[in-house]
């Protein structure tokens, strides 16, 4: 199905990036209890702009008109891309500085 206008194709990408939320907590549906992030408006400030990449770079890639199933590909596999290179980086060995705050960080995040 051809979707037309940029509102459609970042709309349908969009949803693409949901799914990828979605399958994160697929993913936890076996943990009892569920992670410290949840609470966190980091967490959710960084999951509404992966979903909304997800629609971006579908409209980068196609504009004003797409195919519907191709748009969401990009929209889903946006995130899961961005995730792979967030936790691809090498961390450093040793302890943490001392002024160092633990908690949310987007390491952290996308460590699923």
């Amino acid at each position: 199905m051809v979707i037309e206008g940029t509102a459609a194709v970042a709309g349908v990408g969009c949803a693409g990036g949901a799914l990828a939320e979605l399958l994160h907590w697929w993913g936890l549906r076996c943990d009892s209890r569920l992670p410290a992030y949840l609470k966190s408006v980091f967490y959710w400030v960084v999951t509404a702009l992966m979903v909304g990449a997800g629609g971006f770079v579908a409209w980068l890639y196609f504009g004003a008109r797409a195919e519907g199933l191709l748009a969401l590909h990009v929209g889903l596999s946006t995130p899961l891309i961005l995730q792979k290179l967030v936790t691809s980086v090498p961390t450093r060995k040793g302890t943490p500085s001392a002024g160092a705050r633990p908690g949310p960080s987007l390491r952290a995040f996308f460590t699923w």
